[in-house]
C-alpha cells in the first residue's frame, strides 16, 4: 500500500474519542507486521519490538472529533453535543454519518437565511441549535440510534492537484501512516534498541491515552507525531507551517531542547525538509501528557502540515507525509548506530 493509499485508509475508519475501536483494529493489523501489538485497557494500540539498547516511543493518536447524540425528539430529529472540538462554523448543512445499530446517512439541520430574522445571520454559532436529519420518525430511529451514539463528518476523499490530498481525520491518522512507514523504511535494521508504538486514545479530549500508555512503557525517549496549523490565504503567516516544505520539529518549554536539536541536525545531514513550529507554553499535542509522566521522558514533536483542522475537508501534502517518516526512519538508525558503537 502507498503512502497516500495508507493515509485514505486509515482515515476512512470509524474512532471518536472514547469510541475508537474501528479504527484501533485496523491501525493494530497494520501495525502488527512490524512488531507485536494490543489494544489496552484504555483503547490504545501498542506495539513493541526489542528489549535491549535506547527505548524509544513513538505516538500518534488513533481518535477523530465528531459528535454524540445525546437526545432523539419528537419529529424524529437527533439533538448531539460534540466530542472533541469540531469546527462548528462548518457543521450546518454537512453530511454525517451516525454509527448505531447500522451505519446511517444524515444531515445536519440548517435555517435557510430567508427565513433568518433580524441579526440571527449574525449570530454566533450555537450546537444546541442543530439537529441531525436521518430522515425518520422517532419510532423508527429509536430502532436503530441510542442515545450515545456516535456521529462523524461525512466527506469524499480527494486528489487534489500537486501532491495535495483532502479526507476528514486526517488529524491524526495520517501521522500513524507517518509512524508505519517509519517502520517499513528501517524493518530489519534495528537490533539493539528498543521501539515502542503508541496510537493513542482520546487526544481530542483529555489526552488520557497517551498519558498512561507512555507510563505502561516508560520509554527513555518519545517523539510524538501530530497535525500542525497549515497556511492558508488568511492566517498569520507566523502561526502556520507550509504545506509542501516538510513536517515541522516543535520547540517548547515543555520539549526537550537537546532532543529538539538533535532532530534538526539529522534533518540538515539528510537532506530532509523541515519547518520550525514555536510554542511559548503547551504544545496542545500528546507530548504535554508524555514528558511528565513517571520519573519524566524526553519529549519531541514532529507536526505534519494540515489545513481546515477540525473539519471535513483537511488537507495535507504527500511528501511532507514521506519527510516526516524520513525524519523518523533516520533518527531510529541513528540511535541504531549509537548502540551498535
Amino acid at each position: 500500500m502507498d503512502i497516500k493509499q495508507l493515509c485514505f485508509s486509515l482515515a476512512e475508519k470509524n474512532g471518536t474519542s472514547g469510541d475508537e475501536k474501528a479504527a484501533c483494529e485496523y491501525a493494530k493489523q497494520l501495525l502488527s507486521e512490524y512488531m507485536t501489538a494490543q489494544t489496552d485497557v484504555l483503547g490504545n494500540v501498542v506495539g513493541t519490538m526489542g528489549n535491549k539498547g535506547a527505548h524509544i516511543l513513538l505516538d500518534a493518536h488513533i481518535d477523530q472529533i465528531g459528535l454524540v447524540v445525546r437526545h432523539i425528539d419528537d419529529k424524529g430529529f437527533l439533538l448531539v453535543d460534540k466530542v472533541g472540538g469540531p469546527d462548528l462554523r462548518v457543521l450546518i448543512g454537512a453530511e454525517v454519518i451516525v454509527h448505531g445499530e447500522v451505519d446511517l446517512f444524515g444531515v445536519i439541520s440548517s435555517v435557510p437565511p430567508h427565513l433568518q430574522k433580524g441579526d440571527s445571520k449574525n449570530e454566533s454559532i450555537d450546537l444546541k441549535t442543530m439537529a441531525v436529519d436521518i430522515g425518520m420518525t422517532k419510532e423508527s430511529a429509536e430502532k436503530l440510534v441510542s442515545i450515545g451514539d456516535r456521529i462523524t463528518l461525512r466527506n469524499q476523499q480527494l486528489e487534489l492537484l500537486g501532491d495535495k490530498i483532502v479526507s476528514p481525520s486526517f488529524d491524526d491518522r495520517c501521522c500513524v501512516a507517518v509512524i508505519l512507514k517509519a517502520l517499513e523504511m528501517t524493518k530489519g535494521k534495528l537490533n539493539n534498541i528498543t521501539v515502542s508504538v503508541l496510537f493513542s486514545a482520546q487526544e481530542e479530549t483529555t489526552g488520557s491515552g497517551a498519558k498512561t500508555g507512555s507510563f505502561s512503557l516508560m520509554p527513555d525517549y518519545a517523539i510524538a507525531l501530530d497535525v500542525g496549523f497549515g497556511d492558508d490565504p488568511y492566517t498569520d503567516k507566523t502561526q502556520t507551517i507550509a504545506l509542501g516544505k516538510g513536517p515541522s520539529i516543535g520547540i517548547s518549554p515543555t520539549l526537550d531542547r537537546e532532543f529538539t536539536k538533535e532532530l534538526k541536525e539529522i534533518c540538515n545531514e539528510k537532506n530532509i525538509p523541515y519547518q520550525h513550529d514555536v510554542m511559548g507554553g503547551r504544545t496542545g499535542t500528546n507530548a504535554d501528557s508524555i514528558n511528565n509522566t513517571g520519573r519524566g521522558i524526553k519529549t519531541a514533536l514532529v507536526s505534519v502540515p494540515l489545513r481546515y483542522m477540525h473539519t471535513g475537508c483537511e488537507v495535507i501534502s504527500v511528501c511532507d507525509i514521506e519527510n516526516a517518516a524520513k525524519l523518523l526512519a533516520e533518527y531510529l538508525l541513528k540511535k541504531e548506530a549509537e548502540c551498535n558503537a
